[in-house]
């Protein structure tokens, strides 16, 4: 049975990752995506278990690293070295990594800063950290495909105020209950992405967050790390030079690259894939008719299953 480890990264940081499988299996990192969500007992379905050494990290202030939230000594460069030295804390020369969103931005990021450290790409529901792209999930997507959620997203956002630093200030504000409120209304806008669809939103936050009282709980405090995690990524734009995945992907060489993207995923365009396939002289898009942004819809988990599979077969 596997248990979670610590490396103490700095002084601030205790990173978390838990390894799974044969080690006699090939090895893989598995990089969640975010920023912020942590890595679940779901991510672990991907892999099986006599065929896959596998390892997962929660990066800096996610899941059960510590402090949880914390921003200090956060960035893209931060966490690639935290992949890297996690690495050799479990003694694999080279692995396979799989990412799927902003998995898919630090696996590329990662890949191109250590290519001789890395088999293969597995990569689901492209993101590559710009600001176009964060300017579509603030102000565009919601607008075009999620009217009413999109509405209620901005309700509270004053006109003369960007809404990403509205967004930011309430989250790290005072107010708890205030940035809570805010965190249900970012959530939904999230989900309506993730679901194709504005039914089944939160309406106000729940008995989990809030207890009778209205003081925030434990699984409250969790949501609120959590975005804070994301909103420091997303104001820093990443903490990537605009366009640096794209310019700098000819570092992979011939490195195989698996792509898997939902053709009608409105949280990460289909044009991310393209542009990144378009780069990649041996990469292979995969675009899935009728699936968006979830990694287990049937559709895309099927697709990757197959991915992993092949890159198995390549490497025995």
């Amino acid at each position: 049975m596997s248990q979670i480890n610590f490396l103490q990264v700095d002084a601030h940081h205790r990173v978390a990752y838990e390894t799974t499988g044969s080690k006699q299996g090939i090895p893989l990192v598995f990089l969640h995506g975010g920023p912020g969500s942590g890595y679940s007992e779901a991510s672990k379905s991907f892999f099986e278990q006599n065929r896959w050494f596998a390892t997962f990290i929660d990066q800096r202030g996610c899941g059960n690293s510590a402090p949880q939230g914390s921003i200090v000594n956060n960035t893209t460069a931060h966490l690639v070295s935290d992949i890297e030295e996690i690495r050799k804390q479990v003694k694999v020369d080279k692995w396979v990594v799989f990412g799927g969103s902003w998995g898919s931005t630090l696996a590329l990021k990662y890949a191109i800063s250590f290519p001789e450290k890395v088999y293969a790409l597995i990569l689901r529901g492209i993101f590559l950290g710009t600001r176009d792209e964060i300017n579509w999930f603030i102000n565009e997507m919601g607008r075009q495909k999620f009217p009413k959620t999109f509405s209620a997203f901005q309700q509270i956002v004053p006109n003369d105020i960007d809404t990403l630093q509205y967004y930011y200030d309430t989250i790290f504000g005072h107010d708890q209950l205030q940035s809570l409120e805010a965190v249900r209304r970012w959530e939904n806008l999230e989900r309506a992405g993730m679901q194709l669809s504005e039914a089944n939103l939160i309406n106000k936050p729940g008995k989990s967050q809030l207890r009778a009282d209205n003081k925030i709980t434990a699984t409250g405090i969790e949501a609120l790390n959590r975005m804070k995690i994301h909103l420091h990524y997303l104001k820093n734009n990443c903490f990537l030079k605009d366009n640096e995945l794209i310019d700098t992907c000819h570092m992979l060489g011939e490195m195989k690259v698996s792509i898997i993207h939902g053709s009608e995923d409105p949280i990460c365009p289909k044009k991310n894939a393209l542009k990144l396939h378009n780069q990649l002289k041996s990469s292979k898009l995969e675009l899935l008719k009728n699936a968006g942004h979830d990694a287990f819809s049937p559709k895309i988990k099927n697709a990757l299953t197959k991915a992993l599979e092949n890159i198995r077969k390549d490497l025995i």
